[in-house]
């Protein structure tokens, strides 16, 4: 099972505990007593973090959404621009396609890529794509392994 991050942790507690404060004894809210006083009847002290816990539940879902979501999607996409800027000539690549095929020529925004051999010997197929449709160097993969 994944671990939670501590600031989700604090964050459920914190509202489980702004939520007990709000009703009364059994779980049930107390309508009947009057501003300023504690659900069990007796004066108490206000919770000064009671205004601000509407904004830091915000801020707290904020940073659960970026550190979930957002943060590794720009870690993905920055490996992602790193790998196809790394690309050459001669290195083995796939396309998004599913095809392999040998990179020919490296332009400003498209690969030429070699993916067939042809009917007489010594032809071959050499298709243009944008280099979007890159998902993989296969030679730059097979180097990082054998590292």
């Amino acid at each position: 099972m994944p671990r939670l991050p501590a600031f989700v942790i604090l964050l459920v507690a914190s509202a489980s505990s702004a939520f007990a404060e709000a009703v009364g004894p059994g779980g049930v809210p107390d309508v009947t007593a009057p501003a300023g006083t504690s659900p069990g009847g007796s004066q108490g002290v206000p919770n000064p973090l009671a205004q601000f816990m509407p904004i830091l539940m915000l801020v707290g879902l904020f940073a659960f959404m970026y550190f979930v979501i957002i943060r590794p999607q720009r870690k993905e996409e920055k490996r992602r621009k790193d790998m196809v800027d790394a690309i050459k000539r001669g290195d083995e690549v796939t396309t998004i396609g599913g095809a392999h095929g040998v990179v020919e020529a490296v332009g400003e925004q498209t690969i030429d890529v070699r993916i067939g051999v042809g009917a007489k010997a010594g032809e071959s197929l050499v298709v243009r794509y944008t280099k979007g449709a890159i998902s993989a160097n296969v030679s730059a993969e097979t180097a990082s392994k054998g590292k």
